[in-house]
């Protein structure tokens, strides 16, 4: 019990003492960064041991006296600090269970993920002045080694080294420094505007009377540079972000139509989407949404992680029928449940209120309580008293609108209505084109309460009123008064034959004839035109701004272009050319494919396609093309010569020795190449604004000067 004390006693000595670092609080100091504070005590930062050393009874629990001088038990604080939690929100997990890499929470890590992995890579910012590493190549034999009990042969080849250096290498600020400059706007170059003239020269980028850019793009390169580069003239002005992006696979799987790599490391997708999803956020209006579309794998933890970026901002995770129950899915149908379904997170920023236009999709049964036609009431009644309901604040004159439109309906049995057709006419096609006038009647208690409380029943068939809560009901005046729950509540028949679209769609078809839509092939991974046409629909409004950052096959541009929305498309894979670039070609063209006769597309618009300027990841490119080891010796030339290698790289000993060795030699191509893509700085993959002058680098002036209309320099 004493202990107990002493270490409460001992807890909030620690707490006071740490106060006074500030680096280990957030502005109210009200939390501590735990994982600052081990990372720091554990390089001996002098500022925190000082502090420490301070406090009499620290010094004693904490440090061991060796020859007058203080060493610190940095084991022992761990271990304290582990077991005696300050209260704080990074160490009660909340809403960021699960959201590590293993060592600390993904929240308080720099790490940028810049691509997919292999050919694409890691870029680290570290917490700690550690000291820095050569990297190099080193061959191994054929070794047999014990894990876990087992034998497990380690086959022989080239592998990566890390030898110790002197100086510093990479601290925090060194970090800081590198990320800022890693995602500064990048030149733009390979200029094209799309019309249905064909390819034309871009001469000037429109704007409108803001200043804001009003062209739909399309923009080749990694998609985390460009959203910063996009972050100049776009942030706060972006209404809908809709995202497929590439899923996280817990086992490789060879059916992903795109080439992305599916064999992601969890905490390094969670790391890959944490860097575009925070800049994104930046992009979107106050009112801006954003919907993100996944599979099972990686679902929970994306929404862990979504929840941390959009505070507060959750509105629905909606399940979407994705395929139907045959095939090979049908396999493994008795050892569990065929997958059917994916989700698309939907998440809104602080101003969002409501949908702009609810997208209804028909119901094809017939309810057959729906037992009452109306006498002397016409389609344009019915839209009236529709557009009344759907009024925010009633008034009274509203009602009384409302009641003077009903006033000489008549009720009669829809049976005997039926009877007076025409033998010819077809009865169900009759019934759904009738359903404004045709009605059921629902029990309500509720209803009839109220209604019986109203100074005054119209001598009318049906009449309305408002509830208590404001909202219009209508309702049969000659309902049974003696019963407690009298059907006089009137529900229409149209209102059941459209349907608003709740968490669960199925009735969109996203199998079929989708993989051709658009005029572009794809089978798997292309979502159909009507799925992201519902959520433009609902969430967006003409002439306002949508965001894809993982282009894909184009559909949401497509969509976004038949249905008169700005958008923007990213996207780093060659294929931009013969999927979204192509697909909007068709567009302009007049494609029929899709939503086109939902809206009536006939063609039209323009779009400007370019790139960011490459420049490391012009020699990635030169590297994949190599054909042979000697290529690959020419190129290693002309790679440290003219591009940006890691300057910690033992450049002649790979050239004098490591590349000419027999073993090296021995090695797969493919090995080969994956050994020179990691020498490459990746720092230096794409050209910045500023430094596109350089002649080194090759930018046209005609680019320059469009990089420079872009970001509107010129102003």
């Amino acid at each position: 019990m004493v202990k107990n004390m002493d270490d409460n006693k001992l807890k909030q000595l620690v707490e006071k003492v740490l106060k006074k670092d500030e680096r280990l609080w957030d502005e109210n100091k009200t939390d501590l960064n735990e994982t600052l504070l081990i990372d720091l005590v554990e390089h001996i930062d002098e500022k925190v041991i000082e502090l420490l050393l301070q406090e009499k009874d620290l010094r004693e629990k904490f440090f061991v006296k060796i020859k007058d001088v203080f060493v610190f038990k940095t084991n022992d604080f761990r271990f304290f600090i582990e077991e005696n939690k300050i209260n704080n929100s990074f160490t009660d997990y909340k809403n960021r269970i699960g959201l590590t890499d293993g060592k600390k929470f993904l929240k308080d890590t720099n790490d940028v993920v810049l691509d997919f992995p292999y050919k694409d890579c890691v870029l680290e910012g570290g917490q700690s002045t550690e000291e820095g590493t050569d990297t190099y190549f080193e061959y191994e034999e054929e070794k047999t080694k014990t894990v876990k009990g087992e034998k497990v042969k380690e086959e022989s080849g080239y592998k990566e080294k890390q030898g110790k250096r002197k100086e510093i290498f990479f601290n925090q600020v060194l970090a800081h420094d590198e990320i800022d400059r890693l995602l500064d706007a990048k030149a733009l170059v390979n200029w094209k505007r799309f019309t249905k003239d064909g390819e034309q020269e871009v001469k000037e980028i429109k704007r409108d009377e803001n200043g804001t850019i009003k062209e739909n793009l399309i923009i080749k390169g990694n998609n985390l540079l460009a959203l910063h580069s996009l972050k100049r003239e776009f942030a706060g002005k972006v209404k809908l972000i809709y995202i497929d992006p590439p899923y996280y696979f817990k086992n490789t799987t060879p059916d992903d139509a795109f080439a992305y790599n599916s064999d992601f490391k969890l905490s390094t997708w969670l790391t890959f989407m944490k860097n575009r999803l925070e800049v994104a956020k930046n992009l979107l209006k106050d009112d801006g949404v954003i919907f993100v579309q996944i599979k099972d794998d990686g679902m929970a933890h994306l929404k862990l992680l979504l929840d941390e970026i959009f505070n507060n901002g959750f509105v629905n995770t909606i399940v979407v029928k994705m395929s139907e129950a045959t095939g090979v899915k049908m396999s493994h149908a008795k050892s569990r449940f065929p997958n059917l379904k994916e989700y698309i997170f939907f998440y809104k920023k602080n101003s969002f209120k409501k949908f702009h236009d609810i997208d209804k999709y028909e119901n094809k049964e017939w309810d057959k309580e729906n037992n009452i036609f109306l006498e002397n009431f016409t389609k344009e009644q019915r839209n009236e008293l529709v557009k009344i309901k759907e009024l925010e604040n009633l008034a009274e004159k509203d009602v009384e609108k409302v009641i003077k439109i009903l006033s000489k309906v008549k009720k009669i049995s829809l049976a005997d209505q039926i009877k007076k057709l025409d033998k010819n006419i077809d009865k169900t096609e009759w019934l759904f084109e009738n359903s404004y006038r045709i009605i059921k009647t629902a029990g309500s208690s509720s209803i009839a309460k109220q209604v019986l409380k109203l100074n005054k029943i119209p001598n009318q068939d049906i009449s309305a009123f408002t509830s208590r809560d404001g909202i219009l009901f209508f309702y049969i005046t000659d309902f049974n008064r003696e019963t407690s729950d009298p059907r006089l509540r009137v529900i229409f028949a149209d209102e059941n034959i459209w349907k608003n679209p709740c968490d669960f769609w199925q009735d969109i078809k996203t199998s079929g004839a989708i993989a051709k839509e658009g005029g572009v092939e794809l089978n798997g991974g292309k979502k159909p035109e009507k799925l992201i046409h519902r959520i433009i629909k609902m969430t967006t409004k003409e002439n306002d701004i949508v965001l894809d950052f993982f282009g894909g096959s184009g559909t949401t541009g497509a969509v976004a272009h038949k249905t008169n929305r700005q958008y923007i498309l990213t996207e780093q894979m060659d294929y931009i050319h013969d999927l979204p670039e192509a697909r909007l070609k068709n567009v302009i063209n007049g494609d029929k494919t899709g939503i086109s006769k939902e809206v009536n597309w006939q063609g039209g618009g323009d779009f400007i396609y370019c790139e960011l300027a490459k420049w490391n990841e012009t020699a990635k490119e030169k590297i994949l093309e190599c054909k042979s080891l000697e290529e690959l010796e020419k190129l290693f030339d002309e790679m440290y010569q003219k591009y940006f290698l890691n300057y910690n790289l033992k450049i002649k000993e790979f050239k004098e020795k490591v590349i000419k060795e027999t073993n090296f030699k021995n090695l797969s191509l493919d090995e080969q190449k994956k050994i020179f893509i990691a020498m490459l700085d990746n720092n230096q993959m794409y050209v910045n604004k500023t430094e596109m002058a350089d002649k080194k680098f090759g930018i046209d002036i005609k680019d320059q000067e469009l990089t420079e209309k872009f970001y509107n320099c010129e102003k």
